[in-house]
């Protein structure tokens, strides 16, 4: 019992070991993988991060002019952003909310952006 006095003492004053999530959310650790921003203005419908996504998250329809984002199937490996020539595809720190339904985005470059279930 004298060896276990002092971790039982420490836990009953001491603070609670994780945070309080909802209320107290951890900054972002510089370089974190949040998620995958488009930059319609910049976009030239190319295919480069199409063709190099290794989750296919990413479709291009020439004929549509559209860009369509899976991001559920996204595994933010930067592959995208890293090919593209024009710099339109940019990972952000912050982390994407969780979704309980599969979304699918649809890029339009240089303009609207709608989003679609």
């Amino acid at each position: 019992m004298p060896k276990m006095l002092p971790t039982i003492v420490r836990n009953l004053f001491g603070g609670p070991a994780t945070r309080l999530y909802p209320v107290e959310v951890r900054k972002p650790f510089e370089r974190t993988r949040g998620h995958i921003v488009f930059d319609d203005e910049k976009c030239t419908l190319c295919g480069g991060c199409a063709r190099r996504c290794p989750a296919a998250a990413i479709e291009i329809d020439k004929e549509k002019k559209e860009l369509i984002f899976y991001p559920g199937r996204c595994i933010i490996c930067e592959v995208c952003a890293e090919n593209c020539p024009r710099g339109a595809i940019t990972v952000k720190e912050e982390w994407r909310k969780p979704f309980y339904e599969v979304p699918v985005e649809v890029h339009h470059p240089k303009g609207k952006k709608e989003k679609a279930s």
